[in-house]
Order: C-alpha cells, then sequence, then structure tokens
C-alpha cells in the first residue's frame, strides 16, 4: 500500500500512477478532500476521511483509496501499489492576485490575538492545547503566504519564468527534442505551478535562495523562524513532544511573538515588491 500527503487547504487531488497489473499509467477522477472537525481537540480527532475506487484503465484492477484531512495536513493511501504515487492539487479561488499580499497575513494575525483574548476563560489543559495549534497555525499560514505569493511573482512576467526556470536545478536536467519545444512552452505556466507547489515551504533556505535567485528579494535573518519551524514540527508530528520526549510549553506570549515576528517577516517582503514595482515603472524596460 502506498501512501501519499497533500496540502490541507486543497479543494481536490488527483492521484497518477502506473498500475503495477498491466503497467498502464493512471489518472484519477479529481477526489474531493475531506474538511477536518475543527470542534475537536486534538489533531487525531480532527481527522475526517472519503473512500474512493479507481479502476484501472486498461486492465480493471479496482484500486481502494482512502484521503484523510485533519488540523495539521492531508494524506491518504492507495491499496496495491508500493511507490510512484504524485498527487496535484486543486486550490479554491486559484487567483494569484494582490490578496496574496501582506494584508492577508496580518488579517490572520489579528483574528489570531482575538482567539487568544477568548480562551483565556478556558482551563489550563485546554489553552495549553489551543496555544500550541495557534503557534502551528501561524507557520502554516506562513508558509501558505510563501507558497501563493512566490506563484503569483514567478507567473507574473517572461522576466521572472524565465529567471525561474534558469535557476531551479530540476529544470537542468530536463531533456527534450527540439519538436516538443512549443508543446513544453504551452505547458511551462502549468508546470511552474506544480513545480512551486510542490517545494516544501518550511525549509527555509531553499525558499531564500529561490526568492533571491528569481524575484531578488532578500528574506533576512531567518535563523529564528526555523527554530520556530523545528517548534512547529514537534506540535505537528510528536503530539507536542520535543525529541527527547519533553512537552514544549506554548503560552500566551509565545503564540504573540511568533505572530509578530512572521508578520514583520512577511512585510519585510512585501517592501521589497513594492520597491521594485515602484522602480520598474520609473524604468520601465
Amino acid at each position: 500500500m502506498a501512501t501519499f500527503e497533500f496540502n490541507p487547504i486543497a479543494d481536490f487531488i488527483v492521484l497518477k500512477f502506473v498500475c503495477p497489473f498491466c503497467g498502464e499509467e493512471n489518472e484519477t477522477d479529481a477526489l474531493y478532500v475531506p474538511t477536518p472537525d475543527f470542534s475537536a481537540e486534538t489533531h487525531h480527532d480532527s481527522v475526517n476521511s472519503e473512500d474512493y475506487e479507481h479502476q484501472c484503465h486498461k486492465c480493471d484492477h479496482l484500486f481502494e483509496i482512502t484521503v484523510y484531512n485533519g488540523f495539521y495536513g492531508g494524506d491518504g493511501e492507495i491499496s496495491d501499489i508500493d511507490e510512484g504515487v504524485s498527487v496535484e492539487e486543486d486550490f479554491p479561488e486559484e487567483d494569484y492576485e494582490e490578496e496574496y499580499k501582506s494584508a492577508y497575513f496580518d488579517e490572520h494575525v489579528r483574528e489570531t490575538i482575538d482567539v487568544l483574548d477568548k480562551i483565556e476563560v478556558l482551563d489550563e489543559v485546554s489553552k495549553k492545547l489551543l496555544y500550541r495549534t495557534l503557534y502551528a497555525n501561524v507557520i502554516s499560514s506562513m508558509e501558505a503566504y510563501l507558497s501563493d505569493r512566490l506563484i503569483q511573482k514567478v507567473l507574473s512576467s517572461e522576466e521572472t519564468k524565465r529567471r525561474f526556470v534558469e535557476s531551479f536545478k530540476i529544470y537542468e536536467e530536463t531533456k527534450f527534442s527540439l519538436s516538443e519545444i512549443f508543446k513544453k512552452m504551452e505547458e511551462l505556466d502549468v508546470r511552474i505551478k506544480k513545480t512551486l507547489r510542490d517545494i516544501i515551504y518550511h525549509n527555509l533556505p531553499v525558499i531564500k535562495n529561490i526568492y533571491r535567485s528569481t524575484l531578488d528579494i532578500d528574506l533576512g535573518d531567518i535563523s529564528n523562524l526555523m527554530k520556530c519551524i523545528s517548534i512547529r514540527h514537534d506540535i505537528v508530528h510528536r503530539n507536542g513532544k520535543d525529541k527527547d520526549g519533553n512537552l514544549r510549553i506554548i503560552n500566551k506570549d509565545d503564540v504573540l511573538n511568533i505572530a509578530t515576528s512572521v508578520s514583520e517577516f512577511i512585510l519585510n517582503i512585501e517592501n521589497q515588491l513594492t520597491d521594485k514595482d515602484i522602480d520598474n515603472m520609473e524604468n520601465p524596460v
């Protein structure tokens, strides 16, 4: 049985794989991603699932598929396959325009602060759980911003598309015949978007390099954010414990501090983008 992961904010996913029984390349229909149970207290309890079946286009073998989605991520499994499953995601409101600016994250910060004020009346156990959840959500929102903003800017001009393609290593290794060049050009935007969606955005050193080489944007000192991402990893993948088994204690100030740090991080990016837009208008090529 093969497993796969996907962005939990996706509306639908499509799985692609080679049938191990006949060698046929298969692509499923769009599979609806279930919404997590936001009233739950833990990630485990928040997970909802949907079961699907896919019949091989050639040999009619029936594959069973289960899609899971919870607070901290989406994953799934498909029967009778060991590996080699790729996932394409369809996102809501796929419109890479100005809504991905810092105002989007600022609104999220305000909502986080509002929630912090409201949970003060809860018992200590509930507050600690919610503090960890909010802390992880701030990091997730930062990753979503970095992804959406990068896609929007890369696809906004032929210049940035070219800089990305020429600087991204995976494209250096892609080979095709000259007769395919027009087809490849027609597919370029779709391929770039998929490549950028597949990047792991909590790997900030890699993201910093892409922003610099493609957009000439400096993400600045990311060392503190990398420590916060490590904490988020423990919250999501170790039930709040570090690698030594010690429970990470997250309090209200920790949530406020990470929200402020990420907000300033994004504001720095937006200020640089604005300066470049102004410079391009005043000095057109």
